[in-house]
């Protein structure tokens, strides 16, 4: 896979965990233990309970929080962190825009916390203009404040190319509508994909081809499935977590 890389968009890093597989998708076709680009599935961090400014109740986050394994002192310190990086390094509502920012949140923060990984999604340069069309935001209306860019919308604006040392987990179809949404998995869509089309996930959970993701995608989004709304598209995964954990502890 790392020979094709080129073909792809990076459009930044998801910081997220593993969780246990949900009930609503299968246990044949799914791992035990599965991480998503959804937030459906998965929780992130950053995201918007450790912006200073959001409207994110302070019980919601020290909910998120611990779903990290962070104490009060830790969310202090890393919603310090993640807002004075917002807007430069770090995009709405969870994206970070370059591998080292990455880097730095898991050695600060996560080093020893079970199951994170931090997550590279990308795109095809053949579905950057379609992606690119959905994501603009709507024309600023009088009297409102204007509307920001996502920011996977802005990383993949950058036109950079993944980063060629990670782990290739495969390709998610994933829901844009306004911002990254559902997974196929959300709708329990991997036992219709399995029937109808006979594409079964490899053993991370996601799909090893762009055929078979593309495949997918225009299956689910079909007016006889029941699927979330939004732009479907296969987003490939990679996963640089192993990389970061050999990084030096300094290395920040």
């Amino acid at each position: 896979m790392e020979k094709h890389l080129s073909n792809f968009i990076s459009g930044g890093f998801l910081i997220t965990c593993e969780v246990d597989r949900p009930s609503y998708v299968s246990p044949d076709l799914l791992p035990d233990h599965i991480v998503s680009a959804s937030g459906c599935i998965g929780p992130f961090i950053p995201d918007t309970w450790c912006i200073e400014w959001t409207q994110d109740t302070w019980d919601n986050r020290i909910e998120e929080s611990e779903k990290f394994g962070l104490s009060l002192h830790d969310l202090n310190e890393i919603t310090e962190w993640a807002t004075s990086r917002f807007g430069r390094s770090i995009g709405w509502p969870n994206v970070i825009f370059n591998y080292e920012t990455a880097e730095e949140l898991v050695i600060r923060f996560l080093r020893n916390v079970p199951g994170v990984r931090v997550l590279e999604l990308c795109l095809h340069r053949d579905m950057v203009q379609e992606f690119c069309k959905k994501a603009e935001p709507l024309l600023q209306q009088p009297g409102f404040a204007p509307n920001g860019r996502q920011g996977i919308h802005e990383a993949i604006l950058e036109e950079k190319l993944p980063i060629q040392s990670g782990d290739v987990l495969g390709f998610e179809p994933l829901a844009f509508d306004y911002t990254l949404s559902c997974s196929w998995l959300c709708n329990s869509l991997d036992t219709q994909v399995e029937e109808s089309l006979g594409i079964k996930p490899n053993r991370y959970g996601f799909i090893d081809s762009l055929e078979e993701a593309v495949k997918c995608v225009e299956y689910i989004s079909g007016d006889d499935i029941c699927a979330e709304p939004g732009l479907w598209l296969p987003w490939l995964v990679i996963d640089h977590m192993r990389g970061i954990q050999s990084a030096p502890r300094d290395n920040i």
